[in-house]
Order: C-alpha cells, then structure tokens, then sequence
C-alpha cells in the first residue's frame, strides 16, 4: 500500500508508476491522504521474493524506490498491510522487521518489532529535467491550442 502524507506543501501531488518482471501498473496521481494497493503474489513460505521498481515525481523532486516483498515480510504484513508512505522528506517504509537482539543461553532469539524507515529522500529536480519539463510542457499546450482551432 502506498499512502500520500505529503503535509505542508503547497503541491502535495505525487505521480507514481510501479513494475515488476510480471506486472507493469500504469501511472497514478495521489493526493494528500489518499492511498492505494495492489496485490502481490508472494510465497507465502520459503525464501519467495517479489521486487517491483517504483519511479515518484512530485514537487520535492523524484525517488526512485525498490520494493522487495519477502515471503517473511508478507507473513509479517499479512500479506499487504505493510505500507510505503510519501512523505515530504522522501518514502518511508511503515510496518515491521525482525531483529536479533542477543542470544539467551546461546540461542538467538528472532523478535519483530514495528519501524517506520527513510527508504529513499528526495532528489532535487536538476536545471536540466525543468527545463525539459517546462519545454514538454509548453509544446503539449501548443498541440491543444492547434487542435482546438482546427475544430472550431
């Protein structure tokens, strides 16, 4: 699940798209507070592992994240309920990890315990993607113009 948190900002808009070797998800506009899931089929025992490329775009910049779904991650989340927050500062991974804190009587103990991580910051737009961007911008706005005379 991945949730826009995107507090403060006067743009709070996020453009995301999301692929995986057999699922390709097209791309999706999210505002503030909205979220959205898809289904991902992941052995549920076994050392399974679903990885899918996510590429943000938003007024803070653009992250590109990879997901790696464990079968263990899936059993931890019940299968989806582990969440990927957009966030002002970058994408944040909310759910939880296992962790070996010691062993006792020289056995490990396995522990999960809840965290909420900075997965990926921002990167700053670059002069050059801005420029790119307005120049696509503007041209897709001439087309419009172009086409909106020719029908009336």
């Amino acid at each position: 699940m991945l949730r826009n948190e995107m507090y403060g900002l006067r743009r709070p808009l996020v453009v995301y798209r999301c692929k995986s070797s057999g699922k390709s998800l097209r791309w999706h506009q999210s505002y503030r507070k909205q979220e959205f899931t898809w289904d991902f089929e992941v052995p549920p025992f076994g050392n399974g592992v679903v990885i899918h490329q996510c590429h943000f775009m938003s007024s803070q910049g653009t992250a590109d994240v990879i997901i790696k779904t464990l079968s263990m991650t899936s059993i931890l989340c019940g299968g989806h309920v582990c969440k990927y927050v957009i966030g002002p500062n970058g994408i944040y991974f909310v759910g939880f990890e296992t962790y070996y804190p010691h062993n006792i009587f020289l056995r490990f103990v396995e522990l999960v315990r809840p965290v909420v991580k900075l997965v990926e910051p921002w990167k700053a737009w670059s002069p050059r993607q801005l420029k790119e961007f307005r120049a696509e911008r503007n041209r897709t706005r001439s087309e419009d113009d172009d086409y909106m005379e020719d029908h009336d």
